[in-house]
């Protein structure tokens, strides 16, 4: 994760009281989250933001860590290594500062430290969720009313990026999805359309069932009627027609018959 945190949440700089969270930079990702909920409820919070650059720097650290109403130990494998965190919580501890403890995964590592337990006494809570750790140093020995201002408005990007990228992600996908579900649609070939269901249907017949696409519906030379049309029009879409069968009561009944240079037969009758 990008080391913004201090331009997120600007390390307390001001006289009145504050705590001092020491953790070391590996657990940048897990403080993070830690120290929002502590400054949206108006606690001061000092802590180390990357390595000092100068020996004013440097001294500057060292004062504002030894300076703090309370020492809030984000106690890891990677603190317990890292030198300069280590060094400044054993001289809060010389110095008889308080120190609280956060164990966030079950390891009681105040010995490898090098803090001891009893004398001053440090100490330690078991907590892993963000809410836990919260209330435990809000509640613990050594906090007091004093450390709390007024409370900070955080806009963390991070979440807002992170929130952005999803969307672009879910957006990206519901496209994708859309694309799919139209590729995987049956495609509509029927692609001439008739309106008269007598002629669509000897059409349908002559074609042998297959779509009535411009290319087949121009090889129909011969079109069975069943039943007798509504009307003619559809006629116009067959360029290739030159015989129509009629059913004889069409006839009979002395229907119109279609216009055009056509062979007329009657189903059952003759030409």
């Amino acid at each position: 994760m990008k080391n913004d945190l201090h331009k997120l949440i600007p390390p307390y700089e001001g006289t009145e009281p504050y705590l001092y969270l020491a953790f070391s930079e590996a657990d940048m990702k897990a403080v993070r989250k830690l120290l929002i909920p502590l400054v949206t409820r108006g606690c001061r919070v000092w802590y180390c933001t990357g390595t000092a650059g100068s020996a004013e720097a440097l001294l500057h650290r060292q004062e504002r860590s030894a300076g703090a109403a309370l020492t809030v130990l984000y106690m890891t494998d990677a603190a317990c290594a890292d030198t300069n965190t280590k060094s400044n919580v054993l001289v809060n501890q010389k110095n008889n500062r308080p120190i609280l403890c956060l164990d966030p995964d079950g390891k009681d590592r105040r010995l490898t430290m090098g803090l001891r337990e009893t004398v001053p006494h440090v100490p330690l809570y078991k907590c892993n969720t963000i809410e836990e750790q919260v209330l435990a140093i809000l509640h613990g020995e050594g906090f007091s009313q004093q450390l709390l201002g007024s409370p900070m408005v955080v806009k963390d990007r991070g979440i807002v990026n992170r929130l952005s990228a999803v969307l672009c992600i879910l957006a990206l996908l519901m496209v994708f999805v859309s694309v799919a579900f139209a590729c995987l649609q049956p495609k509509q070939e029927d692609t001439v359309l008739f309106r008269d269901p007598a002629i669509y249907a000897a059409v349908k017949e002559a074609v042998g069932g297959a779509a009535l696409t411009e290319e087949l519906v121009s090889q129909v030379t011969c079109l069975d009627l069943d039943s007798a049309p509504e009307n003619w029009e559809d006629l116009a879409l067959l360029p290739g027609l030159e015989r129509i069968i009629i059913p004889q009561q069409h006839v009979l009944d002395g229907c119109p018959l279609p216009e055009g240079n056509y062979t007329i037969e009657l189903s059952g009758g003759g030409a």
